[in-house]
């Protein structure tokens, strides 16, 4: 299965992590830069956001959208919509195979 970690850094000047839908625990976040393709190839995967490379995953969930921001500060990069799911939290990755802020598994 496809997965994308990444570190979501506790910053104010960074976009959060949007609840868009209560009921139905739908969330965004951007505004990562990776590839149409690779994004698109990660729509049904999961997304695993960490504090560090090194600590478990704090929130994540099932990505059900990927869109390319065309506009603005923050073209070109990806904004993720996924669904909340409790099993993404606590999860582990090993350190080899991060680019700096983010891991994939495609």
């Amino acid at each position: 299965m496809s997965a994308i970690h990444v570190i979501r850094k506790n910053d104010p000047t960074l976009p959060p992590i949007e609840l868009i839908d209560r009921d139905s625990g739908l969330h965004r976040s951007g505004y990562w830069v990776v590839s149409e393709e690779t994004a698109r190839s990660l729509v049904g995967g999961k997304i695993y956001f960490h504090r560090e490379q090194s600590k478990p995953s704090f929130f994540g969930g099932t990505i059900t959208a990927a869109e390319k921001i065309e506009e603005g500060a923050y073209a070109g990069r990806i904004l993720f919509t996924f669904r909340f799911e409790e099993a993404c939290r606590g999860v582990r990755t090993e350190r080899i195979g991060w680019a700096q802020e983010m891991k994939l598994s495609v």
